[in-house]
């Protein structure tokens, strides 16, 4: 009995010294909370100068003013060094506590540097332990990213919440952007056969005035943040911008729409019908013939019809034939604009390269070194299958003619 106690207790304080103890602990009220990074170059010293939005505590937790002193819920420093590292201990100089990045919701690259090229940039992020990967990027449009992440945002308490709410809601419900994270940027970047795209924000109304306190104390503020269209890359720099229906061909050859608003023409008046899409399912596949690809895009979608203001009656089943052919039509020409933007710039936005690669990997061997023109030559054939399982609550528009 004796020796069955001795062996318990023995392994009892063996077990002890497995545990591991809280040698590297940070105190809360030790740590800034970065919610947000900005990434801009100076152009006189080609050095890098980043911008964080880090939160005030008292301010967030009891709604009114604390933490910075300043009345708002955020404050914003800046640095400028050779590189990010630098720069972000640099930074140290003027915030009170360490810098956290394990909640960081958004990662803001400037416009002038993404001309320049990214692939430097995303080094930094992925060797340290705390950023995650999982942080949206987005890119600026005429504004340089420190702007932006002073800009103070209605409705969320935290402007890099605010915007990164945006940013998924607007893919989601409107599909003019696409909603992208850290490692999407980074696959794309190293990856073979595909480059990123990347949403682009833009202040509407007056810089100067965004970010003041007076700008969420009226019901129309005179700045607000707005995400719109996507970045188009090559070789890591930005090429150009896409808008509108060539970005929703993007997302539909992607596989990424879940929700839109196609308009139609009705006999002579134009965009008189409002389709609600709400299922959409994209497969694309390819073939190599006489050592050219030649690339197979499907798509099936079913809407509802949201919208009418042209005398239509939608009770007879040819006049639902009739819709679906134009928007089966309207899908394929937004598809295509998509299409021949990124071969414009023989950029593969799609990666199509990959989908070449699974289907044929002899062939890709051999085109994978001259793939940006490849692919700007190659032949693309849509395919789209479009169902209208309702016509909405009525069947005839209020003013029919």
């Amino acid at each position: 009995m004796k020796a069955k106690w001795i062996i318990q207790t023995f392994l009892l304080l063996w077990m002890v010294l497995l545990l591991t103890g809280c040698w590297n602990r940070r105190e809360l009220n030790e740590m800034a909370i970065v919610m947000a990074m900005g990434v801009d170059k100076v152009e006189e010293t080609g050095e890098y100068r980043v911008t964080f939005q880090v939160v005030n505590p008292g301010a967030v937790a009891t709604g009114t003013t604390g933490g910075g002193g300043n009345g708002t819920q955020i404050t914003v420093f800046t640095g400028t060094e050779k590189t990010l590292f630098n720069a972000v201990r640099k930074t140290s100089q003027k915030v009170p506590r360490q810098l956290f990045f394990s909640h960081m919701q958004l990662l803001i690259i400037g416009e002038t540097i993404a001309k320049e090229g990214i692939q430097e940039l995303f080094d930094f992020f992925e060797r340290n332990p705390e950023t995650r990967l999982t942080t949206k990027v987005l890119v600026t449009r005429d504004v340089e990213a420190e702007s932006m992440l002073k800009i103070l945002t209605p409705v969320e308490k935290i402007s890099a919440n605010g915007i990164a709410q945006q940013m998924e809601l607007t893919e989601k419900v409107w599909a003019e952007n696409v909603n992208i994270v850290m490692v999407d940027v980074i696959k794309g970047l190293e990856g073979e056969g595909k480059e990123p795209v990347i949403s682009g924000v833009k202040i509407v109304g007056k810089l100067e005035e965004g970010n003041k306190k007076s700008n969420l104390e009226q019901t129309d503020p005179v700045a607000l943040a707005e995400i719109k269209g996507v970045a188009l890359f090559k070789e890591g720099k930005l090429r150009r911008w896409l808008d509108g229906d060539k970005v929703r061909g993007v997302l539909w050859i992607q596989n990424k729409i879940e929700s839109s608003i196609i308009t139609t023409d009705c006999k002579d008046e134009k965009e008189a019908i409002s389709i609600e899409i709400v299922r959409a399912k994209t497969g694309v596949t390819a073939e190599v013939l006489a050592e050219k690809p030649i690339i197979h895009i499907n798509i099936r979608q079913e809407g509802y019809v949201g919208e009418v203001t042209c005398p239509i009656d939608l009770t007879k089943k040819e006049e639902i034939t009739k819709l679906e052919k134009e928007w089966e039509r309207e899908t394929e020409k937004q598809v295509m604009e998509a299409v021949k933007a990124a071969q414009s710039e023989k950029s593969d936005i799609f990666g199509f390269g990959e989908v070449v690669n699974r289907a044929n990997p002899k062939a890709w061997k051999k085109m994978k070194k001259e793939w940006n023109n490849t692919f700007a030559e190659s032949k693309v054939d849509v395919k789209v299958d479009a169902f209208i399982r309702l016509p909405g609550k009525r069947t005839n528009p209020v003013e029919e003619k």
